[in-house]
């Protein structure tokens, strides 16, 4: 009967690890050496922004080339055919357009050769090894899909280092999440978390879906056409 009971304990530890099966570090491994190999990667997407009581939820589809390359088109929620945004990324410079205003901003890029984990986030593969803390956070629903969720926060070295970064005159905190899936170690979605003075957070949650990897592109994909007749408002710095 003690060695039945035995049995079970040890059996019960078994499950209650099940899905630990990684470490941060060998996570973030497979996910690096996965994301370095990869060319470009197209992907529909959802994305939801929080901050205080309000709520906005975005739907489009994007492709994604090394290093900075970027197509990207949000949709109508009740049409995904109708697009009201286009954002172009196309090495040197970043269009955005407004069918419903017929307006297009643009402006140069900063450091176009930095490859970005994901064109916006700032971050690259490299800052994340060498300046941030990584974490692994249980996420219930995440586990039970075979997906690790990493929390990574900047370490205290890379904030004395610079400016303490602001937002309206707050100073803020701020976090990245990256849910990468088991067996391609890809990631499945990211999100932005920036905590405030005040305590009051702001988050943005991209979820991807219909992930494909290094497709043949047209040679146009990350070009951008200058829509007739439309205002462009030109950001570039001189």
């Amino acid at each position: 009967m003690k060695r039945l009971y035995f049995i079970l304990i040890i059996l019960s530890l078994c499950f209650v690890n099940m899905g630990y099966t990684y470490t941060v570090d060998e996570v973030f491994k497979n996910f690096k050496s996965v994301y370095e190999k990869c060319q470009n990667f197209s992907a529909d997407f959802e994305e939801t922004a929080l901050y205080k009581t309000r709520k906005s939820v975005s739907h489009g589809r994007f492709t994604f080339g090394i290093p900075n390359l970027l197509h990207m088109e949000y949709v109508s929620a009740k049409d995904p055919e109708n697009i009201v945004k286009t954002v172009v990324l196309d090495g040197k410079f970043m269009w955005s357009y407004v069918p419903l205003l017929n307006e297009v901003n643009k402006q140069k890029l900063k450091n176009p050769q930095r490859r970005e984990i994901l064109p916006g986030t700032g971050a690259t593969l490299e800052d994340l090894s060498n300046n941030w803390n990584m974490k692994l956070v249980t996420d219930k629903a995440a586990k039970s899909k075979g997906v690790y969720l990493m929390q990574l926060t900047p370490k205290p070295e890379l904030l004395n280092r610079h400016l303490k970064k602001t937002v309206d005159g707050e100073e803020v905190k701020e976090s990245l999440e990256i849910w990468v899936k088991e067996g391609d170690w890809f990631p499945v979605q990211f999100g932005y978390v920036t905590v405030f003075e005040d305590g009051s957070r702001r988050s943005v949650i991209i979820t991807l879906s219909n992930i494909k990897r290094d497709k043949k592109l047209p040679p146009d994909k990350f070009k951008f056409l200058v829509p007739k007749d439309a205002e462009i408002i030109d950001l570039t710095a001189d």
